[in-house]
């Protein structure tokens, strides 16, 4: 007992237990004892956090001191955020200056202006460029740091080992912003990706200042003017940039990389790839270039020599980490140029990629300008400053999610692509010891080698090329079976009301499969929101089946009531959800805006209804259509900006006008209504709540969140409808429809129940984002399906309810389970495709509602939702994997997603 209470003692953080000492300091276990008891509100401490409070301490922002750098570490707004997060901040007197930064708009943001000694012996220091001799006081940044501080900087390690050792005697801990790992979870953090977006895009613009031609052609009464044409060389994120430029501008494009997935991106910016023949694959490490061999060299040479006496301009960004840029073009290419062509060395600073570059120089060549700064960024400083600082800032949060205390902890154990790989390879010294470079991550994704096409095979492809009788055949073929199939649904059809919903289904369907293709790329995750809302019209369901007085009386009506209040909770916060996000893109001198008039037509849809039907008219069918027509509208206008808002209220008038016809078709009684009324306004205020009272940035995951309830809701929808019609199926004809939809109802409802939930736990960071790769997982979910197929055959065969509501339980769980499995499996960077498809999902579930209500709202909305909801997906994937065609490191994930959506 005495051992058991040392233990306590020692162990304990409590001041007072720990003043008593142990065991052998005291007389007798008795008094111990008696000590020990005698306080009974005695409470050990819970465990002390580890790291500092960031009020403690100080982020020091000096004025940046190398030639010609007008870029500084933290722009007003890093300030503000990190102000707001705790942090004292200290900002060099003029640091920002250049930037049009001045110290009244730092002092508004919470920051302290002070010198030059003050701001590097902060606690925390963050620069653009590494620290250098300061020539004004006359001693190296490094001896003005303060001892065992933090230092934020490009660094550049494997460059300057004399600046790692002079920090290493300040016991200095660092984080290099160029050592950041180009993974999925870093791209908000990588500040060489955010610098050579720039780069790139300045190359372009002090090209076109220097050329003596448009860049696009023109044909005028004066004469013809040919476009300028430019090859890029690099298709890294510069020469991407500077692609994306010089085509917006008019000009021919070309572009060469060594790297097969770079030259997809230029073709997919309406680049023209250039290639030689000999295939050799460039991939490197860090979505860099590898060097090549000297054959292909040799060849490449060979179409560099071709292409300058070709072209107007040659933009060139070629760079191999730790050494010397390689040399593309020599002098005599360079002289073969036209006179007045232009030359950008974006490879400048490690040497040049043209023999004939000065590096930080612009000078004329016999008649070739030649552009050579190694300062484009600082040439771009406000823009350049504030990527830059979101860097920091992003980075800083995402290091030390902790909310009081700033700490992170350095692993050489970890995983490939996760924030401990994002820790591990941006610190490169700790307290003084040099721990660059970091070691290699575990658990690196292995890309399917390519494997190279002989002669015969290539011979092969060419011969199976499709002939165009062979193409119209196939399509015409295609036809020809879709066709059939509708004639055979026809006759199969049970009664005259299966194939007006199918008429339904399939020209809603239709509609939704045109209506998202333009969507703006900024308004995708808008546009999942307000689908989502609209899906909430799951409430209908839940309306139509609720029963009783003031409360159910049945298992049935209980589930309908739950059903209908969780629908609630998503079309309130669905809406509310939508609005915030557009609210992000309204700048302040947008003009202002009277979104309130739109209860005007809201007011009269709704309104004029009950006033129909106050008078004797039945236009049920009619408000369905006017509301089917309203969500038509919203997922239309959210495809741009300029309508975006206008969607938003036509879904909210569609669904509102959804809901007051199925309360006019119902008819409740007034105890009736008001459960109903009860339960929809119950759930529109707890959805509204949450959606005003979340942050922001937390947006896209609350949608997940509410789009779980859509699943859950389709569940007990189709459950309680089972339990109703139970009693009809031995006289109803269309028995074993009803049966077979509350199925499939139930399997996708409890697929995208789950896997809405796993979305949101991992992009809330509740559940870790690398993807959860169970061993067996294929055969696991192959299991799982044939499950869910399997239990519809006694589903169908025997007549019993006990045996219908368990085949129901059984499809409810393994569905469940198989959302889980599947959305674990894909990378949290690509949940958003994954809510995607979950969200047509959904439609699907809202279609079989409608076919078990013989609902056209249902029907209509559902089809819309679930076309429109895949086209999105597809967009997305194909979006996202062309901007990953850089990164293949990320492939993987973005292959998996793909693979989702087909499951």
């Amino acid at each position: 007992m005495a051992n058991l209470l040392k233990t306590v003692v020692t162990g304990c953080s409590c001041p007072l237990l720990s003043n008593l000492g142990s065991c052998k300091g005291l007389r007798g276990k008795k008094n111990f004892l008696r000590t020990f008891h005698t306080h009974q509100t005695l409470r050990c401490k819970a465990p002390v956090k580890q790291g500092i409070p960031y009020k403690q301490l100080t982020v020091g922002v000096p004025k940046e001191i190398f030639q010609n750098e007008k870029r500084v570490a933290l722009s007003p707004a890093g300030v503000q955020s990190l102000v707001k997060q705790g942090f004292n901040v200290v900002v060099e007197s003029g640091a920002g200056e250049a930037s049009k930064f001045s110290d009244d708009h730092y002092r508004a943001a919470g920051a302290q202006i002070q010198g030059a000694k003050e701001a590097l012996a902060s606690d925390l220091v963050v620069k653009v460029r590494a620290p250098i001799v300061n020539p004004t006081l006359g001693v190296h940044e490094v001896d003005l740091l303060k001892t065992s501080g933090t230092l934020i900087s490009f660094i550049y390690p494997a460059q300057n080992p004399d600046l790692l050792n002079k920090l290493s005697k300040r016991k200095t801990t660092v984080l290099a912003m160029d050592q950041v790992p180009r993974v999925t979870i870093a791209q908000g953090y990588d500040a060489l990706s955010s610098m050579a977006n720039i780069a790139g895009y300045k190359a372009v613009v002090l090209a076109a200042n220097h050329f003596g031609r448009f860049f696009t052609g023109q044909i005028t009464a004066a004469g013809k003017v040919p476009p300028a044409k430019i090859l890029i060389v690099g298709g890294g994120v510069a020469g991407l940039a500077s692609a994306g430029a010089a085509k917006s501008m008019g000009a021919i494009v070309r572009g060469f990389d060594t790297r097969a997935a770079a030259l997809e991106q230029f073709k997919s910016l309406g680049a023209e790839p250039l290639e030689v023949d000999l295939k050799e694959s460039g991939e490197g490490q860090g979505g860099y270039a590898k060097e090549m061999s000297k054959e292909f060299i040799e060849a490449e040479m060979k179409l560099f020599a071709q292409q300058c006496k070709e072209v107007d301009i040659l933009i060139s960004t070629a760079l191999i980490p730790g050494k010397k840029a390689p040399v593309l073009f020599n002098k005599e290419m360079i002289e073969s140029m036209k006179e007045g062509s232009v030359v950008v060395d974006l490879a400048a600073e490690a040497g040049g990629n043209f023999e004939t570059t000065r590096p930080g120089e612009l000078y004329i060549h016999k008649g070739i300008t030649h552009i050579g700064y190694t300062d484009l960024p600082s040439r771009m400083a406000t823009q350049a400053s504030t990527l830059y600082s979101n860097n920091i800032t992003k980075l800083l949060k995402a290091i030390s999610p902790d909310k009081d205390n700033f700490y992170f902890d350095v692993k050489d154990d970890f995983d490939f692509g996760t924030m401990g790989h994002v820790i591990r390879g941006t610190v490169v010294m700790k307290d003084g010891k040099v721990i660059f470079p970091a070691p290699t991550p575990k658990n690196i994704p292995q890309g399917t080698p390519v494997k190279q096409k002989t002669v015969a095979e290539l011979e092969a492809e060419k011969a199976a090329t499709i002939t165009p009788f062979r193409k119209t055949m196939t399509s015409a073929s295609a036809y020809t079976a879709g066709l059939t199939g509708i004639l055979g649904l026809g006759i199969a059809a049970p009664n005259l009301a299966f194939s007006q919903m199918v008429t339904t289904f399939g020209l809603a369907g239709i509609v939704g499969y045109h209506t998202v293709w333009g969507v703006t790329p900024a308004l995708h995750s808008p546009l999942m929101s307000v689908t989502n809302a609209i899906s909430g019209l799951t409430a209908v369901g839940g309306l139509a089946l609720m029963g009783g007085h003031l409360y159910p009386s049945t298992t049935s009506q209980g589930l309908a009531a739950l059903a209908t209040f969780i629908s609630s909770v998503n079309i309130a916060g669905g809406f509310l959800v939508t609005q915030r996000m557009l609210d992000m893109f309204k700048r302040p001198t947008d003009p202002p805006e009277y979104n309130y008039l739109y209860l005007l037509p809201a007011g009269i849809f709704v309104g004029g209804y009950l006033a129909a039907l106050y008078s004797g008219y039945d236009i049920e069918q009619i408000m369905y259509l006017g509301s089917g027509l309203c969500c038509v509208g919203a997922l239309a206008g959210l495809s741009t900006q300029g309508t975006a808002r206008l969607g938003n209220a036509l879904g909210m008038i569609g669904v509102a006008g959804g809901l007051a016809a199925t309360l006019g078709v119902l008819k409740p009684g007034p105890e009736l209504l008001a459960q109903m009324s009860g339960a929809m306004a119950l759930g529109g205020t707890i959805g509204l709540t949450i959606a005003k009272r979340i942050q922001i940035s937390d947006l896209p995951q609350l949608v997940a969140a509410f789009h779980s309830l859509v699943g859950l809701a389709a569940v007990l929808t189709c459950i309680a409808e089972y339990i109703i019609e139970y009693p009809h199926f031995a006289m109803d004809a269309a028995a074993n429809l009803t049966k077979i939809v509350a199925y499939l109802g139930t399997y996708i409802g409890g697929v995208t129940f789950s896997g809405s939930l796993i979305a949101y736990g991992k992009l809330q960071g509740l559940l870790k984002s690398a993807p959860l790769l169970l061993p067996g997982r294929h055969l696991l979910n192959a299991g799982l399906l044939a499950a869910s197929v399997g239990g519809i055959i006694p589903f169908m065969l025997d007549p019993g309810f006990t045996t219908g509501i368990m085949c129901l339980g059984s499809v409810s769980a393994l569905s469940a389970i198989m959302g889980v499995t599947l959305t674990a499996a894909i990378g949290g960077a690509d949940m958003p495709v994954v809510i995607t498809v979950l969200n047509s999902y959904s439609g699907w579930a809202l279609c079989a509602e409608g076919f078990l209500l013989n609902n056209n709202l249902l029907t209509i909305v559902g089809a819309l939702i679930g076309s429109s909801g895949a086209i999105l997906s597809y967009i997305m994937c194909v979006r996202s994997t062309n901007e990953l065609f850089s990164k293949p490191d990320q492939l993987l994930s973005r292959i998996s997603a793909v693979a989702f959506l087909w499951q």
